[in-house]
């Protein structure tokens, strides 16, 4: 059985690429969340909807040569990818496998469960959040990070900017994604029974070198299958190879700032004895 819903934005070489580029904006935040969940040499760590791999490469830098680091996903094309990055990296220490979130158990107990922008594409995410900790040896960490889509804002008001956002929140809706996962970590952490320390960053940008304007029109084209089989928009209406330019333009004319969503990210520890 699984918990999870197809991922709304697809496996296609574009959007792994996306995912990389997603990846950088955020890897400090990630790096700081892991070593404030506790992660260091020698220890084991499960990173469940590991994608192209970069949360477990994180990790498998952190806990070294003598720990492991596995990565599970659902997609092929994801886990091929997140092999040869591991692999170009030097970091043996980590091992991609193909698994459903719902049955871990084949993998053992872990000191640390990790995810990254996964529980929003869960049909019930405490549900899940409590099957991953229950992976946890006593002690063991959880530590997590999630979006609030809803956060995103862009001043002056630029209409494209918010109408491709605006797509991109309804179909998300319209699929059962919850478009504002980090907001609910608190209270997911504590129906585990685990009370999380939490930390908040967004991502500003401006000008005519900012990466926002490709990033928004490849988010939209990854998910321009559910977008238009969902009414939300038409292709027309997107008109998705000239988005980024659109954006761009807009932007430079009215000299708009954009707030990136806010990245919000928990950590916790299992109780030593349950």
């Amino acid at each position: 059985m699984s918990t999870c819903a197809d991922y709304a934005l697809g496996h296609s070489k574009r959007e792994l690429a996306r995912l990389e580029k997603q990846a950088s904006f955020y890897a400090d935040f990630t790096r700081t969340v892991l070593l404030k969940a506790g992660l260091g040499p020698g220890m084991r760590v499960l990173d469940v909807g590991c994608g192209v791999g970069d949360v477990a490469m994180e990790a498998a830098r952190l806990v070294g040569a003598a720990g492991e680091v596995v990565g599970a996903d659902r997609s092929d094309a994801a886990l091929e990818a997140a092999r040869a990055r591991a692999a170009d990296a030097g970091l043996t220490q980590a091992r991609f496998e193909r698994m459903d979130l719902h049955d871990l158990s084949s993998l053992g107990d872990f000191d640390a469960v990790v995810g990254r922008f996964i529980l929003l594409h869960v049909r019930n995410p405490r549900e899940t959040f409590r099957t991953l900790t229950d992976r946890l040896k006593p002690g063991g960490a959880a530590a997590f990070i999630e979006m609030d889509l809803t956060s995103v804002q862009v001043t002056p008001e630029s209409p494209l900017f918010t109408q491709a956002v605006g797509w991109i929140r309804e179909a998300y809706r319209r699929d059962g994604v919850e478009p504002d996962m980090g907001s609910k970590l608190f209270s997911i952490f504590d129906a585990a029974g685990l009370h999380a320390t939490m930390e908040a960053v967004l991502r500003v940008e401006g000008g005519p070198d900012a990466e926002v304007y490709d990033y928004l029109a490849e988010t939209v084209r990854s998910l321009l299958p559910r977008i238009t089989a969902l009414d939300v928009a038409t292709e027309a209406q997107v008109n998705i190879d000239t988005l980024a330019e659109r954006a761009k333009q807009e932007s430079l004319r009215g000299k708009h700032c954009f707030f990136y969503p806010r990245m919000v990210g928990a950590w916790a520890r299992r109780p030593a004895a349950d």
